[in-house]
């Protein structure tokens, strides 16, 4: 069994423009989460505001709500490698832009938002681009693996990306890290180069923009069982997720540390991930993932309020191997649900919505914890988010019956 599931794999990455998209594509993921880290932590030290670090955490993830959904549309309408090279090519100059900021000493909490903002809006556009894009790149037979595995790196690379930037930045500074994601953008423009992509087949039909989306929309809701998968991962962002981006914020203000603690919390997350990305590398069926996903759920909130109540260190480390871990396989299995279960004429609207939700839901996470941060502590905003999530999971039980019979058939 195990070597039908590395077959699978084996057989995606046959896929000649698969195997190069993902080579870069890897590689410059992990660039975005180490700038990610990077600037979490440049908002602590310039401004020692739990609320600056929610502002920035904020501005760089809550375009995903209100752009994604619109660039949804253009990926079901245009080609998609030329509006992915200039999303990408954008970001570099974003990149490059921030390095020499902080590099040459200029960098100020507002130069450090507008650039934020700048990134985040790119990436809310890139977001259904990627996201729709894999189809194009593998045959339809390998379409599964292929999913699950881009499913995985991303998740990977969003733990192992701070993992590693920590480390940069305890032994060099955060510039060296942002200065890793604007080179890594370099390398998957160049990927693109070698990438060719079959001709798309326009649709007879040319639709109003809101038609479009309003049928993104109504084609998640008719189907319960997928909104109720988009409920339960948009519950989990809003209130769990957002403990990944103050980590900075629990490291200066609770733990009373500094850059080498910050490397310990997300090298011990990052692990987690990658030990859950090898698990599930080798997932080849979606029989119980619904399971699956309902106990990592809970696992995660436990681990969040056990992070959130304590200051020794290693035992904080400890929950954060575990959240990393568990957050991950929640993630990956949900989204290979989502991407085999949708029609591929809808792909790039439905996945827009679930980056938009899923992925946008902790810009109002970290704002309202950061607010809340600054006023009573990081402890009981955290604790209350752990016990929203929970609730909304213990509602959602009724509905996993209805969900195994849509995704597990």
């Amino acid at each position: 069994m195990s070597a039908g599931r590395f077959a699978a794999l084996r057989s995606a990455f046959s896929n000649r423009n698969y195997a190069i998209y993902m080579g870069g594509n890897s590689i410059s993921l992990i660039g975005f989460w180490m700038q990610r880290l990077a600037v979490s932590w440049l908002a602590w030290l310039i401004s020692r505001s739990e609320f600056w670090v929610g502002v920035i955490a904020f501005v760089d993830i809550a375009p995903l709500i209100f752009i994604t959904p619109l660039f949804g549309v253009w990926a079901d309408r245009f080609d998609r490698k030329t509006m992915a090279v200039i999303a990408q090519v954008l970001m570099m100059v974003q990149a490059f832009i921030l390095f020499f900021l902080v590099w040459f000493d200029l960098l100020t909490i507002e130069w450090l938002f507008v650039l934020a903002l700048a990134e985040g809006v790119l990436q809310a556009a890139y977001q259904p681009i990627r996201l729709s894009i894999i189809p194009n790149l593998v045959r339809r037979e390998d379409l599964v693996a292929a999913a699950a595995f881009t499913a995985v790196a991303f998740n990977v690379a969003r733990c192992a990306g701070p993992a590693l930037a920590g480390v940069v930045i305890a032994v060099s500074s955060p510039a060296v890290a942002i200065l890793f994601n604007a080179v890594s953008y370099l390398l998957i423009v160049i990927a693109w180069r070698f990438i060719h992509l079959p001709v798309r087949i326009k649709r007879a039909e040319e639709k109003s923009f809101y038609r479009d989306i309003s049928d993104g929309f109504g084609y998640v809701l008719e189907k319960p069982a997928l909104l109720s998968m988009f409920v339960l991962l948009t519950v989990v962002s809003l209130f769990i997720r957002p403990v990944a981006f103050m980590l900075s914020a629990f490291v200066g203000a609770v733990f009373e540390a500094g850059e080498l603690t910050l490397a310990l919390f997300t090298s011990a997350m990052g692990l987690g991930a990658v030990l859950a990305g090898l698990k599930l590398s080798m997932v080849g069926k979606t029989h119980g993932l619904v399971r699956e996903i309902l106990i990592m759920t809970a696992v995660a909130i436990f681990c969040l309020a056990g992070f959130a109540s304590i200051t020794t260190v290693w035992i904080a480390a400890t929950l954060m191997f575990v959240f990393g871990y568990a957050i991950t396989i929640g993630s990956v299995a949900a989204q290979t649900l989502v991407q085999n279960s949708i029609d591929d004429d809808m792909r790039g609207r439905v996945l827009s919505l679930w980056a938009a939700f899923t992925r946008g839901a902790p810009a109002l996470g970290v704002l309202l914890i950061g607010w809340l941060g600054n006023r009573y502590g990081l402890m009981w905003p955290n604790m209350v988010a752990a016990i929203c999530c929970f609730i909304c999971l213990l509602l959602l039980m009724g509905s996993r019956r209805e969900m195994r019979a849509f995704f597990e058939s």
